[in-house]
């Protein structure tokens, strides 16, 4: 038995199984771990990696043990194959039974009902988080600036980031990159600007959301000025930062930086 556990483990520790594996490794559970919750979580998530759904929801529903992990890899599994209705249903079932929803079960749910455009789910979600206590959860509130940043309510993400006394990083980027994408840059510079007075050290991430929303030529002045930031902080170096520069510049028709 222990060689068997020491041969699961490494098998599923991989972050990727080819479909065929997925399959082998379903078999060896069921015959020698009555298929652990811990071990079905992993077989479920390398299906949805393969987007073997069908696969997925048969071994959740004959695992007769549903850890919180496991409802969180099917309901993202639907999420991730946009069967939305089908995420929301299995979210709504987990409230009935003894596993309670998490934080990473809302936020699972929460970017679902964003990417669904769904904006009278998000708000009935968003109720059920205040109701169990996460309002302040720092995992769901940056799932919610996301989600109604994406939807263009900025305000609403607002709301929800000004709630929290201490925001992580995360939640800093989330909020400046919501105000990017809403096209209220100036509102983001100003959070960016208050982000640094308190000490709080920005990322690759954080510059990414505040250049998000300098498209047009005449904020030129201010994606050059954020530039010259990056070059002293050394986030000139980021991949993912200098090709946003690149777009900008591009698209303002500048050939060179």
């Amino acid at each position: 038995m222990f060689f068997h556990h020491h041969f699961l483990h490494l098998e599923l520790s991989k972050t990727y199984q080819s479909l065929s594996r997925t399959k082998q490794l379903h078999a060896f559970i069921i015959k020698t771990l009555l298929l652990d919750p811990f071990y079905a979580t992993r077989i479920v998530r390398f299906y949805a990696i393969n987007n073997d759904i069908c696969a997925a929801r048969n071994l959740f529903d004959k695992t007769p043990q549903r850890s919180a992990f496991l409802w969180n890899s099917i309901i993202r599994a639907y999420a991730q194959v946009h069967n939305f209705g089908e995420a929301l249903s299995l979210f709504n079932t987990m409230f009935k039974t003894e596993t309670k929803p998490d934080s990473f079960s809302y936020a699972c749910i929460i970017r679902a009902c964003s990417e669904d455009f769904n904006l009278d789910a998000l708000r009935l979600v968003h109720g059920g988080v205040i109701f169990s206590g996460l309002g302040l959860d720092p995992i769901c509130s940056s799932a919610f600036v996301t989600a109604y940043s994406k939807l263009g309510l900025v305000d609403e993400a607002s709301w929800v980031f000004h709630g929290i006394v201490e925001p992580d990083l995360v939640m800093w980027n989330s909020m400046i990159s919501g105000y990017g994408c809403c096209g209220f840059w100036d509102k983001g510079l100003e959070l960016f600007s208050r982000m640094r007075s308190e000490g709080r050290r920005p990322d690759g991430y954080t510059v990414v959301g505040l250049l998000s929303g300098l498209a047009y030529s005449s904020l030129l002045s201010v994606g050059q000025g954020i530039h010259g930031f990056c070059l002293k902080t050394s986030f000139d170096s980021n991949a993912h930062v200098g090709s946003v520069f690149v777009s900008i510049y591009s698209g303002c028709k500048t050939v060179s930086a």
